[in-house]
């Protein structure tokens, strides 16, 4: 495992995450209770980070060609797929603040700082993708670690919100590993063209990110 895989998954590297749940105060908000959580973390990672793992591994695949035209390509694509407004500039300020300390950790890496200053909108699938390309992560792992973090979102939100323990979310990780693997290795195995890559399927976080934004008081930002 290399040190580059460590640090993507380390929820102490400054990308962000921190200031989100992956919609999970909003569901805990419209009564969602503790036991609902692994169901809730499950359905995330089926419908919403494995679709997104797919347009990571496509940007990857394009940042080891120096393609800097595949990945604005597919930053519209990620857009495209996600309808819910809230949810878009959240995904465009994760990926701007991951490719902001990307290129400080990575300074050789110059297409991720030629991609940060041609694209609009840096999306973070993309934005991951290439940046996992750049510290050398192959497909499978890049795919994992993104599936990975975005699980810890959850569990890591949910400490904050609802009346559970860190050893006890720490197993919900646990208890997600055969689907975050699986998901992984689909992902790695795609060989789509960009416009061919599923869309995630996720109408409740849609529906609850647009209260969600316009609630006061709310501790996360997504």
């Amino acid at each position: 495992m290399s040190v580059s895989l460590l640090l993507l998954t380390d929820g102490r590297f400054p990308a962000g995450g921190y200031a989100h749940s992956g919609g999970l105060e909003a569901a805990v908000e419209a009564g969602l209770g503790l036991e609902g959580v692994p169901l809730f973390l499950a359905g995330r990672l089926q419908g919403v980070a494995a679709s997104e793992a797919r347009l990571a591994v496509a940007a990857a695949r394009a940042a080891r060609r120096e393609d800097l035209d595949a990945l604005l390509l597919l930053d519209r694509e990620a857009e495209a797929r996600c309808p819910s407004p809230p949810l878009r500039a959240a995904a465009r300020r994760l990926g701007a603040q991951l490719l902001r300390s990307a290129v400080t950790v990575w300074p050789d890496a110059e297409l991720l700082e030629r991609y940060r200053e041609a694209s609009a909108g840096t999306p973070r699938p993309i934005a991951f993708g290439a940046v996992a390309a750049s510290a050398g992560l192959d497909d499978e792992e890049l795919a994992r670690a993104l599936l990975y973090e975005d699980a810890a979102t959850v569990t890591g939100a949910a400490v904050r919100l609802l009346p559970v323990d860190s050893a006890a979310t720490a197993r919900w990780l646990v208890e997600a590993t055969p689907r975050i693997e699986r998901l992984a290795r689909e992902a790695a195995a795609q060989m789509l063209a960009p416009e061919q890559l599923p869309a995630g399927f996720a109408p409740m976080l849609e529906l609850r990110s647009l209260a969600h934004a316009a609630r006061e008081g709310k501790l996360f930002a997504s």
